[in-house]
């Protein structure tokens, strides 16, 4: 199914997803090491910005990534499964799509492509119903408009965001590699590890990127 409209949006969630993982990490970087760059001589203000705006861009994403319409033909996660035709799939297509859902409890046999996914979809969502309600709240109140009734004071965990982020991102590898035929693009890391040399640069004596194993 290369060059269909299910391989044009699944290459516009890749783009959704790399814009994600870059706005995950800056907000995490930041709040890992909030002690030692409250001490050093970059601004406090400066900082405050970029952890502000990277937590309200990747509540923004995610949402965006998981949003279904029946309006609007999107490139998100549901959008991508309803552009996939109903038709039965082969054994290696059911091979690979299984083993994305039994990852996240699935256990049966696909029959097609795009019911099978929807199932996947769903349970998950039932499963993260409160992270992806807040987000979504967060999206609609704050977000999009200026709700003067808006009373959020926080964002799930990062524990949270990176479970979500990951959902999307072999949701998108599963496509690529078993409705698309085509193998999915690795999804870069660049400017986590840029902000890292930055902060570095600036007189922080071995800044962290992620969290330390049983953190």
């Amino acid at each position: 199914m290369l060059n269909s409209k299910a391989d044009a949006k699944n290459i516009q969630l890749l783009k959704l997803l790399a814009q994600l993982r870059d706005h995950i990490d800056v907000h995490r970087i930041i709040g890992l090491n909030v002690r030692e760059l409250q001490e050093s001589q970059i601004s406090g203000a400066l900082l405050g910005y970029l952890q502000k705006s990277a937590h309200e861009s990747l509540a923004l994403y995610i949402t965006k990534i998981f949003e279904a319409s029946s309006r609007n033909d999107l490139n998100s996660i549901p959008g991508i499964i309803e552009s996939i035709p109903a038709v039965p799939v082969t054994e290696m297509q059911g091979q690979r799509l299984a083993a994305f859902g039994s990852k996240y409890g699935h256990d049966a046999v696909p029959a097609d492509a795009r019911s099978y996914l929807k199932d996947v979809l769903a349970r998950f969502r039932d499963a993260h119903s409160t992270p992806l309600g807040r987000l979504k709240e967060f999206r609609d109140t704050i977000g999009a408009h200026s709700d003067y009734r808006a009373n959020i004071t926080s964002l799930p965990s990062h524990a949270e965001f990176e479970i979500l982020f990951s959902f999307a991102e072999d949701f998108y590898e599963a496509v690529s590699d078993s409705i698309i035929g085509s193998g999915p693009a690795v999804i870069p890391r660049a400017v986590g590890h840029g902000f890292v040399r930055l902060i570095g640069a600036l007189g922080l004596q071995h800044p962290r990127f992620d969290f330390e194993d049983g953190e």
